[in-house]
């Protein structure tokens, strides 16, 4: 009994084996979304602000397996002052335009279910990465810039999302030749301790503050599938 069910499992393992390895072609998406972060827990109480941003997707599927596998960017930010003051470095002085910019910067790997046919193609994400927290100052039109702070911390976490069809062609057998969608999701990081500035009552005043790095982040965007 025992050798009959390693040969039934060998030959399912083998089915999927091949099926992935059948001619049909790969499949990739390319997607780039308008994605609000949400700080949570304690980053939210120390941030206390919506991160503004986007992010830019690249996926994998080989051949017909239902899994993809890829890489995201976001990029967003949590506050931006400008304001006037004097140089102070030179007789008579300069008045100059300052710029201070706080940002996230996010960068993961996942792994994507997700069917390969279907009006609706609902799908569901596993991944792992980095949060990046950055401030930086430019004096003038970039005569002058530098960077304040910076810090990295491992995140990883799960989501989700659907893709709707805008514009759509199909191979024979129903399997998606070239399209345009619209890709809406949300996914849930739990990041790691990380320190970082934030902006006080005083105008061109900030502290440093340290806490977990905890995400969710919301999407809505055009997904281009190849």
């Amino acid at each position: 009994m025992g050798k009959t069910a390693m040969m039934i499992t060998a030959g399912l393992i083998s089915l999927v084996i091949s099926a992935s390895l059948e001619a049909e072609p790969a499949e990739f998406q390319v997607g780039l979304a308008f994605s609000p972060g949400l700080p949570r827990g304690e980053f939210r109480e120390e941030l206390g602000r919506t991160v503004w941003g986007g992010t830019l997707l690249f996926a994998y599927r080989p051949g017909m397996s239902p899994f993809l596998i890829g890489t995201s960017l976001g990029f967003g930010a949590y506050n931006s002052d400008r304001w006037s003051t004097w140089l102070g470095i030179t007789d008579p002085d300069v008045l100059v335009d300052v710029r201070t910019t706080n940002a996230l910067l996010t960068w993961y790997l996942f792994l994507r279910l997700q069917p390969v046919r279907g009006i609706l193609r609902p799908y569901l994400d596993v991944f792992a990465g980095w949060h990046v927290l950055s401030t930086d100052t430019r004096i003038g039109y970039g005569d002058f810039s530098g960077n304040n702070s910076s810090d990295a911390a491992f995140a990883y976490g799960a989501g989700g999302g659907v893709q709707l069809p805008i514009i759509r062609f199909l191979h024979p057998g129903g399997r998606i030749a070239w399209a345009m969608e619209l890709d809406l999701g949300l996914r849930y990081a739990k990041g790691g301790r990380a320190e970082y500035l934030v902006e006080t009552e005083k105008i061109g005043t900030y502290d440093f503050r340290t806490s977990r790095t905890d995400l969710l982040t919301l999407s809505a965007g055009l997904s281009f599938i190849f």
